[in-house]
């Protein structure tokens, strides 16, 4: 994957949530992942003690998830062709992710 922010597939144009980057890596390496988007990062009223993945909709392109940790939390979009084999890896794979 080429591109002037991405790096092991992970789009690095906005900041990323604490421990949310190697999360990232490990499921961008998934052969049915083309690549993975992070958004921009918002405050929470909530305070999550840990990080957690959490599925948010399906997408023409793939999937949207939203991270969450501490007082933030963070969408990520997966493009990805066979969402439904991702995330049959995620819940079996990413121990961070909450179905």
């Amino acid at each position: 994957m080429t591109g002037r922010h991405r790096v092991k597939g992970v789009k690095r144009e906005h900041g990323i949530i604490a421990g949310l980057l190697p999360l990232l890596e490990r499921i961008a390496r998934n052969p049915e992942v083309s690549s993975i988007t992070p958004g921009r990062i918002r405050v929470t009223r909530a305070a999550m003690p840990t990080l957690e993945l959490r599925f948010g909709t399906s997408t023409i392109s793939g999937l949207k998830l939203t991270a969450r940790r501490g007082s933030t939390a963070q969408e990520v979009f997966l493009v990805t062709g066979r969402p439904d084999v991702v995330l049959d890896f995620l819940r079996r794979e990413v121990k961070e992710f909450v179905p």
